[in-house]
């Protein structure tokens, strides 16, 4: 995440961050009670008696590639709603709007001056008993063409995680001390301007490391979704 590299300007201005924030932005914040992305690839042996089929296994086999067997389909996700917040671990996270602000806010800097920001705004609320660095796995969007794949970046991360607070880059979240966040994902000026997107809210499992026997969260996958209209902020 480039938590404030190519920062341009002195400092954030209370104004830029009012002109982000205003409007619908909801106060609601987490409420209490409340490793790498993606699983890594595991290598199975495969038992040398697999190695020879039987005729039964050969026409089952047979059967699913030519669309006799149905694939199964993954559960849906739990539903939330705007402003309202999914609990869990290590975070609680409450979604409160989505935002398309250009080129100029002090904290963040677009690679190409002519794209635009799209905006998540949420509370995020740890839940885990020591503080949190991966803020960048809190939360995914897709449903907005365009949007710029950063190579320093695992997959479509955000560009910048913000503090709603000051605008500064947001390094660490402390337990149980909701902060308004803002992720930013920058989109190509030449995609289309959108109106929506989905917001996927991750979890992860406290386990044992495979590799060195530590504890820790591991395993990003989706806890829940919601579809959050976009309210365009260029030029306010």
């Amino acid at each position: 995440m480039r938590r404030g590299a190519g920062v341009r300007g002195t400092g954030p201005s209370r104004a830029g961050w009012l002109r982000l924030c205003c409007g619908t932005v909801s106060s609601v914040g987490g409420g209490p009670g409340a490793g790498p992305r993606g699983l890594g690839a595991r290598i199975v042996a495969i038992p040398l008696r697999w190695l020879g089929l039987s005729a039964g296994a050969t026409a089952l086999a047979a059967s699913g590639l030519f669309g006799g067997l149905e694939h199964a389909e993954k559960p849906a996700l739990p539903p939330v709603k705007v402003d309202e917040v999914s609990k869990g671990e290590p975070w609680n996270v409450t979604v409160t709007g989505g935002r398309l602000v250009g080129d100029g806010l002090p904290g963040v800097h677009l690679d190409n001056p002519a794209n635009r920001w799209v905006v998540v705004l949420a509370t995020i609320e740890v839940t885990a008993p020591e503080s949190r660095d991966d803020m960048d796995e809190i939360i995914d969007v897709t449903g907005v063409e365009g949007l710029v794949d950063d190579p320093n970046l695992k997959g479509l991360d955000p560009q910048y995680v913000l503090s709603m607070r000051d605008g500064t880059p947001v390094r660490y979240l402390q337990p149980s001390m909701p902060e308004k966040l803002a992720f930013f994902w920058e989109q190509e000026s030449t995609a289309a301007v959108p109106t929506e997107m989905t917001v996927t809210i991750n979890k992860k499992t406290y386990r044992v490391s495979t590799l060195d026997g530590h504890k820790a969260w591991f395993d990003p996958e989706p806890r829940a979704e919601l579809t959050v209209p976009i309210e365009d902020r260029r030029g306010k």
